[in-house]
This record gives structure tokens, C-alpha cells and sequence, in this order.
């Protein structure tokens, strides 16, 4: 997990989401829980972009939290509840 996220002292509520779906141990809900983080970042960055105070580290960490969303995404179908990882099968 990148530092620069946790660096950035702006703008508290896209890190109370992203922190919501990285730190949720239910995969079911994991999903919503990125859509709704993405959200919160995709409106964090308008509003860095309507202020013009492009580039700064805030940025650069939700850039790193966009991607860390995707990868836990990516990773859902190898996440077992009982903590093992390996290929899931849903209709098991």
C-alpha cells in the first residue's frame, strides 16, 4: 500500500472510503464498497482540477488508490472466506 495515501492531509472522505472497501473482509460487499470509493475519488480529483492545483501528492495518491481498488477487484475470485486463497467458485 502506497505511504502517499495516508501522506496527503487534504480531503478525509475518499480515504474513509477506500479504507471501507481495502479493509472490508466480507467479498461480497467488497464491490459495492470500491464503486462507492471510486466515487469519492473521481469527485475528489474534480475538485483538485476545478481549484488548478495540478500536480500535487493528493493526486498522485488517489491515482495509487484507483489502482490498488482495481487490483483488489482483480483479486476477489482467489479470496476465500476462511482466508486461503486459491480459484473460487461460486457455485460452491
Amino acid at each position: 500500500m502506497s505511504s502517499r495515501i495516508f501522506a496527503s492531509p487534504e480531503n478525509l472522505d475518499w480515504k474513509k472510503a477506500y479504507l471501507a472497501a481495502v479493509l472490508e473482509t466480507d467479498r461480497m460487499q467488497v464491490p459495492l464498497l470500491v464503486e462507492k470509493a471510486r466515487e469519492k475519488l473521481t469527485q475528489r480529483l474534480r475538485e483538485i482540477w476545478a481549484i488548478g492545483a495540478l500536480p500535487c501528492d493528493e493526486v498522485e495518491a488517489i491515482h495509487d488508490a484507483l489502482y490498488l481498488l482495481e487490483a483488489l477487484l482483480s483479486s476477489l475470485s482467489y479470496r476465500h472466506d476462511d482466508g486461503h486463497w486459491g480459484k473460487w467458485d461460486q457455485d460452491s
